[in-house]
């Protein structure tokens, strides 16, 4: 556990801030659909989801002979795009966001989806003047995100070590040791709460929860 005060927060987008379980969901069971396999639950897709998303496509039954995992990106995204911005944020996120500006923390977004989209995003839902700084990834097709954040770091002069790293994935755990910065996992996005606490990360249940953690823990 790194000692130091916190000075900046680092958050995931999709499954952290904001609540996109239902619309994911939905898309991935049409792009199943349409292969003839069987639609998955959100629990399920919970149990399986994770990074690199080729490695979650196979596990729900997908092949790559005739698809590559550029074209089941564009595929996933043609569905879930619109759907999108009907998603709410999180609950407690504005107030935890709000709370950290009012003591002076620097906030930041290390995302997986698209940088323009996630741009696009954090306007549409209203959060973005909270945010020194957004990176997402050039691409659709959601690989990791350490390289992004090594950038985003080394842009803002973010020391590693008075920084906090926010997800929802064990792959949000793998980048937040990359990078040497603390991470807390939130349980209310895109795994279960038992593969969170597999990592090792500490891990809490609300973003309320997570607000008290930084607050009152050095």
């Amino acid at each position: 556990m790194v000692g130091r005060h916190i000075e900046a927060v680092i958050w995931d987008f999709n499954g952290t801030l904001i609540d996109d379980i239902d619309p994911v969901v939905a898309s991935v069971n049409t792009q199943l659909a349409k292969r003839g396999l069987p639609a998955v639950t959100a629990a399920k897709y919970r149990e399986v989801f994770g990074f690199p998303v080729e490695d979650y496509y196979r596990r729900l039954g997908l092949e790559f002979e005739t698809e590559t995992i550029a074209d089941l990106a564009a595929d996933f995204f043609a569905e879930y795009r619109p759907r999108l911005k009907d998603c709410a944020l999180h609950e407690g996120v504005v107030e935890a966001l709000k709370r950290l500006s009012s003591r002076g923390m620097r906030q930041f977004v290390l995302s997986a989806m698209e940088e323009g989209m996630l741009h696009s995003m954090l306007e549409h839902v209203g959060i973005a003047r909270f945010f020194e700084g957004a990176y997402g990834l050039a691409h659709q097709e959601g690989d990791s995100k350490i390289s992004r954040g090594r950038e985003l770091l080394r842009d803002y002069a973010v020391d590693p070590e008075a920084a906090l790293l926010v997800g929802d994935t064990d792959h949000d755990a793998e980048v937040g040791a990359a990078l040497g910065v603390r991470t807390i996992l939130v349980a209310n996005g895109h795994q279960t709460e038992a593969r969170l606490r597999a990592t090792g990360s500490e891990t809490v249940a609300t973003v309320h929860e997570l607000l008290d953690r930084i607050i009152q823990r050095p």
